[in-house]
C-alpha cells in the first residue's frame, strides 16, 4: 500500500476545535431507521486496492478542515461504509489526524496513546489496534495521513471504522459536503449520534471524519 499509506499534506498549524464540555452538544441519537446514509461516494482505486471514502474526496490540501477530538472519552468518531462488491477484504485504515505538535513546538512530542475498531452493522466488535501516534500523526506540517495495514478481513454488507484519540490526538473534519456516514459511537450504549459540530450561533454543522477503508 505504498502509494496511499501516508502522506505529509502541508497543513500548517491545524485548527483544534476544543471538545464539547457534554454530549448535550451533539444531536440526538440516530434511530435505526434513519442509520442508512444518503449518499454514499464512489470507491476510488489504486492499483489493486480501493479506496471507500465517505467524504467529498476533494484534495486534502484544499478541503476545508478543521481538528477535533470526541465530545466525551468513551465516545468514539465513526464512520459508516458498505462494502463495494461481495468477496471485498479490509486491508487498511486511513486517518488523518494530528498531535498539535509541528516544527515551531519548543519541545519534541510526548508519545499519546490512540485507538481504532472495525464494527459490524450491530456494532459487534472485529478488529482492534491500539497505537502510539508517533509514526502515524507527528507530523513537522502539523497533520499527517497515515494508513494503519491490517490482516486481511474479509467483510459483509455494513461495517464501521471507529478512532478515539483519547482527548488529545483530534481527527480531521471536513467541514463541508457533508455525506451523512459520520458519526460518534457511544461505546457504553452502543449507540450511533450524528457527527456534527457546534458552530457560533450554537447550532450544529454536519461534518465528514476523514477515516478510509483500504481493501481489495
Amino acid at each position: 500500500m505504498n502509494q496511499i499509506s501516508q502522506g505529509n499534506y502541508g497543513f500548517n498549524g491545524p485548527t483544534t476545535n476544543p471538545p464539547a464540555s457534554t454530549p448535550v452538544a451533539v444531536a440526538a441519537p440516530v434511530s435505526a431507521s434513519a442509520m442508512h446514509a444518503p449518499v454514499t461516494p464512489a470507491p476510488v482505486s489504486y492499483g489493486n486496492y480501493t479506496v471507500l471514502q465517505q467524504d467529498s474526496g476533494t484534495n486534502l490540501t484544499i478541503m476545508d478542515l478543521t481538528f477535533t477530538n470526541s465530545p466525551a472519552y468513551n465516545w468514539e468518531q465513526a464512520v459508516e461504509f458498505k462494502i463495494p462488491r461481495p468477496g471485498w477484504i479490509l486491508e487498511g485504515i486511513s486517518v488523518l489526524a494530528t498531535d498539535s505538535w509541528n516544527a515551531s513546538s519548543e519541545k519534541q512530542p510526548t508519545s499519546l496513546p490512540f485507538n481504532i475498531e472495525v464494527r459490524d452493522e450491530k456494532f459487534s466488535l472485529l478488529y482492534t489496534y491500539e497505537g502510539i501516534q508517533l509514526p502515524y500523526f507527528t507530523n513537522s506540517k502539523g497533520a499527517k495521513i497515515a494508513t494503519i495495514d491490517i490482516s486481511p478481513m474479509p467483510l459483509n454488507g455494513t461495517f464501521y471504522i471507529c478512532f478515539n484519540g483519547y482527548g488529545a490526538i483530534p481527527l480531521a473534519a471536513e467541514l463541508q459536503n457533508a455525506t451523512g456516514n459520520s458519526y460518534y459511537y457511544d461505546e457504553r450504549t452502543a449507540q450511533l449520534y450524528s457527527g456534527v459540530l457546534p458552530s457560533k450561533n450554537k447550532q450544529t454543522i454536519p461534518v465528514n471524519w476523514i477515516i478510509r477503508a483500504v481493501g481489495i
